[in-house]
């Protein structure tokens, strides 16, 4: 099995849990989704994982690299803290695509800044 296939068991949030899985593996140059658990990690760079949600719930449970505080929250897609380090978010609606989009880019961004980076919280401008 692979992620794709697990996302297909979403139903009507499928194509949105693809979307997901087929941005992250885009920008992780060459990283891949390994299954770890119920989680599906990427690999090597550890910076975003996925956890498909089909049973009881259906969402995409996402756990990002860095802390709240280091991403702009959007009011479509609620953040919390995770694990030491890391930001969590459920997709429950394709609506929120894009603002999961916009985290897993910037937790990619974080990622590649390092363990020793200064927290710098991410501002969007608006125009």
């Amino acid at each position: 099995m692979n992620i794709r296939d697990e996302m297909q068991k979403l139903g009507p949030l499928a194509s949105t849990g693809v979307a997901l899985a087929d941005y992250s593996e885009a920008i992780a140059g060459g990283g891949k989704f390994q299954l770890s658990g119920n989680r599906w990690v990427m690999r090597p760079d550890n910076f975003v994982t996925l956890e498909p949600h089909w049973k009881r719930t259906t969402n995409v449970a996402i756990s990002l690299r860095g802390n709240p505080a280091e991403f702009a929250a959007m009011p479509e897609l609620p953040i919390s803290a995770g694990m030491a380090g890391y930001t969590e978010c459920k997709v429950e609606s394709p609506t929120q695509l894009a603002a999961a989009a916009f985290y897993i880019r910037h937790a990619h961004e974080i990622y590649g800044r390092g363990r020793g980076r200064s927290p710098k919280g991410q501002k969007v401008i608006e125009t």
